[in-house]
């Protein structure tokens, strides 16, 4: 049980809420006043409409959207690959397929525009929750840089794609169980309708089980022997079950929890793209700064933090520095691993200064928000958003849109199989052409994205026979890629168009 002693308790309060300003705040302004999480929150949301075109710099967000189209017209999940030429028929795990419903259905709805409100409010709303939950056990100031912080790390992967929408789930999940852990509760079984939604939303749900699992088994070794340990294992063993049936509540079946473990086996995949390799802290400083705050907290507070704590945090740590992507991991559930267990020690130093002007006006946030507060929070977040909803998107001019490459294709009646990048397999999807490779790694399977790699790293002897396997008659593919200058030299082969992001070949037989 991680429980503050009272004199702790009383300190904390102190530095919360100082004595005087909030009380004196004139009664009729102070309703007005949001608390630290929605301001947070509302922060967050900024930061991501600040970049509107950063949500959509991926080409699975094309994907994504084309594949809950045809859900949506289907009234059904694919039976069988309905969008590539190279793996047509074959079996497919749609697993994020709820995600995908929801942007094409934002799409169809509001454009690009709705789209990027969708994902920024999905970030916002993540962060917020973040904020609150670390408001629980931090003092103001703590907890609000905690939860910035954590949106830092964040924003490279801060994309339109289904994870985006599954990231306020993922800190409801773990905020709530954190919650029950350091009071030493049971885990609400309330929370259950969360994993089932996250279930099909997105694969990351896997996180959210071995956590659970993870924290039963703190939750057992912090009780005395006997009978208590055992009502801990019950307690946590019997919500543990019953939310891994919850994830089999899905279309997909047992696949859906079968699908992560293939991606995550797959050495091509980790690789050949940028969010699966290691970290780069030079070119991540954000990354950088955050491990060196923690390990600062950790120091001053090391006494108070159980073992478990800091080996769970070192857990999330290397995930983050082993695959980048999971950065977000790190900076949303990081500080709520470690939050009720240093807090004591935060409120301690923070004592000195409970009387600053800084924290005595952080204070004024400090205390839950009245309605008009929370008004004034959504009207000021729609007010955001009018701009991306109602000025229409360009989307011609970004890396993933090919679309003056495909106009000129189509113009010189180029049909047949087509040699692809990548990157441009989510537009093809989008604009209803049979793809070679698309964002679908783990339905291509990791000896197809090896020969698909080494053939985008020029090496001529793969692409010469990716090329004739599947009688490619043309090829789209990026024009700083290697293998667009490897197809100027292979033979039989003639470059027709090129621009700054795209060359087309076709083949002169």
């Amino acid at each position: 049980m991680l429980t503050q002693p009272r004199h702790i308790r009383a300190v904390s309060e102190q530095v919360r809420h100082p004595p005087g300003l909030v009380d004196a705040a004139p009664a009729v302004w102070r309703a007005w006043l949001p608390s630290w999480p929605w301001i947070v929150g509302l922060l967050a949301m900024l930061r991501a409409l600040a970049s509107p075109l950063a949500l959509l710099n991926d080409p699975d967000t094309y994907m994504h959207i084309a594949a809950g189209r045809w859900m949506l017209t289907h009234a059904a999940l694919p039976a069988a690959e309905p969008f590539s030429f190279t793996m047509a028929g074959q079996h497919w795990v749609p697993g994020e397929w709820l995600g995908e419903v929801v942007l094409a259905a934002v799409y169809a709805a509001a454009g690009w525009g709705g789209v990027i409100v969708l994902s920024a409010a999905g970030f916002g709303l993540a962060v917020g929750l973040l904020a609150r939950f670390l408001a629980r056990r931090l003092d103001a100031m703590p907890a609000v840089i905690a939860a910035l912080a954590g949106a830092v790390l964040v924003l490279p992967h801060l994309l339109a794609r289904p994870h985006v929408l599954a990231l306020p789930l993922l800190v409801l999940w773990c905020g709530a169980l954190f919650a029950a852990r350091d009071d030493n509760r049971a885990p609400p079984w309330a929370l259950l309708p969360v994993m089932l939604c996250w279930a099909n939303l997105h694969g990351s749900f896997l996180f959210g089980i071995a956590l659970a699992l993870y924290l039963a088994a703190e939750a057992v070794l912090a009780a005395p022997e006997g009978t208590a340990r055992r009502h801990a294992a019950i307690r946590w063993g019997g919500f543990i079950l019953a939310a891994a049936a919850l994830c089999v509540v899905n279309p997909n079946g047992p696949d859906a929890i079968v699908q992560p473990f293939r991606l995550m086996a797959m050495p091509a995949l980790q690789s050949g793209f940028g969010e699966w390799q290691p970290a780069d802290l030079v070119r991540f400083p954000a990354l950088a700064a955050w491990l060196l705050g923690a390990g600062a907290v950790v120091v001053l507070g090391w006494r108070a933090l159980p073992w478990t704590r800091l080996a769970l945090l070192a857990a999330l740590a290397y995930m983050a520095l082993a695959h980048v992507r999971h950065a977000d991991l790190l900076g949303l559930v990081g500080p709520l691993v470690i939050a009720a267990p240093a807090a004591p020690r935060l409120a301690m130093l923070l004592r000195p200064a409970a009387g600053s002007p800084v924290l005595r006006a952080a204070a004024l946030f400090a205390r839950p928000a009245r309605l008009p507060a929370l008004c004034l929070v959504i009207a000021l977040a729609l007010a955001a958003g009018l701009p991306s909803l109602m000025r229409p998107v360009d989307r011609t001019g970004d890396a993933v849109t090919p679309a003056a490459a495909l106009a000129a294709a189509r113009a010189m009646n180029l049909t047949g199989p087509v040699f692809n990048s990548e990157a441009f397999g989510g537009y093809l999807i989008f604009a209803g052409v049979p793809t070679f490779i698309d964002g679908r790694i783990e339905l291509y399977g990791n000896a197809f994205l090896a020969g698909y790699l080494a053939a985008e790293r020029g090496d001529a002897a793969a692409l010469a026979g990716l090329l004739d396997r599947y009688r490619i008659g043309w090829t789209l593919v990026q024009a700083q890629a290697p293998m667009a200058a490897a197809l100027d030299r292979l033979s039989g082969w003639r470059r027709v168009y090129a621009d700054g992001r795209a060359v087309i070949h076709v083949r002169q037989d």
